[in-house]
């Protein structure tokens, strides 16, 4: 008989967005509308897959933002929360050791290469190169205990093809 994970993360990476922003630099950097549309469709296979989150804490940067306004738009989820340890550059042992009271099934919204460390951190215990998601390419990692490097196990890494194909198989 298996038991239920204490927490399913997800990770997501980002939507595509505009390579150069009108202002303010690359933080503010908007997703761009065929970025919209192709997540919003990733998020239907998604749905297939990871019907209910409990949580969904996002990157502050704008890219990211409104990419975790999408997953909670279509899935409907809680509203997002900004992690600055989502941001570029932020430590991810620290990012593990947050999530220990972050709920059962998390979303977490950023950026390459940090989840693709993040991923391998979890699963490895080693942040390495990482594995690379595409963008708009989400993975789900269940921790049996409180999230550690490590301590991870990887259920599945898809790209945006594959759960828009999911999707419109519904």
């Amino acid at each position: 008989l298996e038991t239920a994970p204490a927490m399913r993360l997800t990770l997501v990476r980002h939507a595509e967005a505009e390579e150069t922003p009108s202002k303010g630099g690359d933080a503010e950097r908007r997703l761009t509308p065929e970025g919209r549309r192709e997540f919003s469709r990733v998020v239907i296979g998604l749905r297939r897959l990871e019907p209910e989150l409990t949580r969904i804490l996002t990157s502050p940067l704008v890219r990211a933002r409104q990419t975790a306004e999408i997953l909670q738009e279509q899935l409907p989820g809680p509203a997002p929360e900004e992690l600055p340890l989502l941001a570029p550059g932020g430590s991810l042992e620290r990012l593990l050791f947050q999530l220990r009271e972050a709920g059962e099934a998390v979303a977490l919204v950023g950026h390459e290469p940090c989840l693709g460390r993040l991923l391998c951190l979890a699963v490895a215990g080693r942040a390495g190169a990482g594995t690379p998601l595409r963008k708009g390419g989400i993975a789900r990692i269940d921790f049996e205990d409180m999230p550690k490097p490590g301590g991870g196990r990887l259920i599945w890494l898809l790209t945006p093809r594959l759960l828009r194909r999911i999707g419109r198989a519904s």
